[in-house]
Formats: C-alpha cells, sequence, structure tokens
C-alpha cells in the first residue's frame, strides 16, 4: 500500500493489521523520513507493542548516495535508523492525531504485536516499511528474499524485533545509473 498523509490510510493500514494479513508492504515514497506525524504514530504504536525488557526499537532513514550493500553499509543503515526510532514517538506526541486518543492506541498497539518491522531501502531509492505477522515465521526467508533481495550476509531469521536492509542494486536518483 502507498503512504498518504490521511485518514484512508490508517483505515486501510488498520483493516490489514485486523485480518491478520501476514505481509503488509508500506511503500512511502520518501528517500528520507520526512514523511508526517501519521506514519510516525504507527511506527510508535509498533515500538510501543513490543514487550521484551528494555527493548525499545529506535533509528534514523539516511539520505542515500549510491550505496554498496555490504555488513558495514547494513549496520549504518541500522544505526540511523536507531535515530529515527528515538524520535517516533516524541513527534507522535507532539503532532499526533490519533495518539492522543488512548482506546484507538491501545487497539493498535494491540493489532501490531505479532508483527515484525524491517526498514527496507529500495533500489528506487525510497524508504519501505514491511511488517511480517509472526504466525507466518516459517515463510519470512523466502518472502524476504522475494520483497527486497538482502545482502547475503545478512540473517533471515524472523524475529518480533526491526531490521533494516538495503537493495542489493542501488539506483541513484541524480543519474538514474545503476
Amino acid at each position: 500500500m502507498d503512504y498518504v498523509d490521511a485518514d484512508g490510510f490508517d483505515a486501510l493500514l488498520e483493516t490489514a493489521l485486523i485480518s491478520s494479513q501476514p505481509v503488509i508492504v508500506v511503500q512511502t515514497g520518501y528517500d528520507k523520513p520526512e514523511w508526517s506525524s501519521r506514519l510516525n504514530e504507527w511506527i510508535a504504536a509498533w515500538n510501543a507493542s513490543r514487550r521484551l525488557p528494555g527493548f525499545r526499537a529506535r533509528g534514523q532513514i539516511p539520505p542515500v548516495p549510491t550505496v554498496v550493500v555490504d555488513g558495514d553499509s547494513i549496520r549504518e543503515f541500522r544505526f540511523l535508523i536507531d535515530g529515527l526510532m528515538a524520535r517516533v514517538e516524541e513527534s507522535a506526541h507532539a503532532s499526533g492525531h490519533w495518539w492522543a486518543e488512548r482506546q484507538t492506541r491501545d487497539r493498535r498497539v494491540a493489532l501490531l504485536r505479532p508483527y515484525s518491522l524491517r526498514f527496507h531501502l529500495g533500489t528506487d531509492g525510497h524508504i519501505q516499511l514491511i511488517f511480517f505477522h509472526g504466525n507466518y515465521a516459517t515463510q519470512y526467508k523466502d518472502v524476504v528474499r522475494a520483497l527486497v533481495d538482502p545482502a547475503e550476509k545478512e540473517t533471515l531469521d524472523w524475529s518480533p524485533g526491526y531490521c533494516c536492509s538495503l537493495a542489493r542494486v542501488h539506483v541513484t536518483r541524480s543519474s538514474g545509473t545503476e
């Protein structure tokens, strides 16, 4: 689904979560985390759904030049995601549309609980959020390979946390070359 800053996006995403879709891919159309607080609210709700002691996902999506995908670039992407996650809850609290409504927030937190979250930077340079339901963990490796073509060194075991990935081939937006 494409991300749009509208109530319809909330309804569409919530419907997918209620029906326990195995995979939900949100195409942001952004190469930087400059989307509205609405998407930050969803990320904050996912973050709040983690029940692991001391686990809080944190991060910032990088402005991305041409990237060689290797262990260092994935590690750097993960550090940048950590910065975004640190700011997500702050943004949700400051300007959240539905975040302040406890009943809505609690319902959406519960709906997100069984999902992992992958931040993926596609070949087009845009960020994708990929939610994967834990009930389908045995198919996770195949789905990830099909959707994002991750680096070979990346672990493909499902976990309830978040992870980051970059497309193997990154197309620069300015020159359009690979």
